[in-house]
């Protein structure tokens, strides 16, 4: 397996693990809502998009954001955001290593000072 498929089919896996540790957590949780926010992995090959997010209700609250988003770009893994506790530890341990990580930040153009 080439390295790019290799963070593709690595970020699957470990997205959607979390996507059903957080179901199952959601389940044996005493005080969980009848209709509970569901977690979901969405991996799309074509434009190296891989996130993890959150969507539903949780109570009498619409709930709706991105947990974790990664973006393959020129053969490294952007992270644009990552709010999830040792989601990088998980991906180094499956295989991806550590200096394939990029901060989103790192890749902010310079701002210009002249109007144009």
């Amino acid at each position: 397996m080439d390295r790019l498929e290799q963070y593709r089919s690595t970020l699957e896996t470990v997205l959607n693990e979390h996507a059903q540790l957080a179901a199952q957590v959601r389940a044996e949780h005493p005080n969980a809502p009848d209709t509970p926010a569901e977690t979901i992995a969405i991996c799309d090959p074509k434009t190296d998009n891989y996130l993890l997010i959150t969507t539903g209700w949780t109570s009498k609250q619409r709930i709706h954001s991105i947990l974790a988003h990664f973006r393959i770009i020129n053969a490294s893994i952007c992270i644009e955001w990552n709010g999830i506790e040792n989601l990088i530890e998980d991906l180094i341990d499956r295989g991806i290593p550590a200096t394939a990580f990029l901060q989103a930040t790192a890749q902010h153009p310079p701002r210009s000072t002249a109007l144009q």
